[in-house]
């Protein structure tokens, strides 16, 4: 009976720290969802619609749009160049990162266009296409570290 007893008790210290483990794990996989991402699905955009000279300004209130479509068109004078990517793609440079790389156009299930690295849609590594035209389009970062330093990105196409 006594050996009973102790056998109740280390199996319910071994639910306790089985759960409890299990439990640590599936937190540190809550900790960051966007890294994971969502599956990503072929975008409604072209790549080849982004390749050109680009001025580009950075805004991080609606009101300041108007003001910040003026410096990205200033910015023509220095403007920065968009080119194909070897893969289809485009190269453009990720956050903190000093030399560009190849980023390819994706969306997700709910028809949100996003421009990152290959792989899932809505990553900390991608922005989100918030408005495009012939002329000019609009991005924002997924990551909310990368949105608050660099703001919503305004890219002007130059003459």
């Amino acid at each position: 009976m006594r050996s009973s007893g102790f056998l109740r008790i280390s199996a319910a210290f071994s639910a306790i720290f089985l759960a409890a483990g299990l439990g640590g794990c599936n937190s540190a996989q809550q900790a960051d969802p966007g890294a994971i991402g969502v599956p990503s699905l072929p975008s409604t955009i072209s790549a080849d619609s982004l390749v050109g000279k680009w001025g580009v300004a950075a805004y991080h209130r609606d009101s300041d749009r108007p003001r910040t479509e003026g410096e990205a068109r200033r910015q023509c004078s220095n403007p920065y160049v968009i080119t194909k990517g070897p893969n289809g793609g485009v190269m453009m440079h990720l956050a903190d990162q000093s030399k560009p790389q190849e980023l390819v156009m994706k969306a997700s299930a709910g028809g949100v266009n996003y421009l990152g690295p290959a792989g899932s849609a809505a990553t900390p590594d991608d922005r989100e296409i918030v408005a495009i035209s012939d002329n000019t389009f609009t991005v924002k970062w997924v990551s909310p570290d990368n949105s608050n330093r660099y703001g919503t990105m305004v890219y002007i196409r130059c003459p």
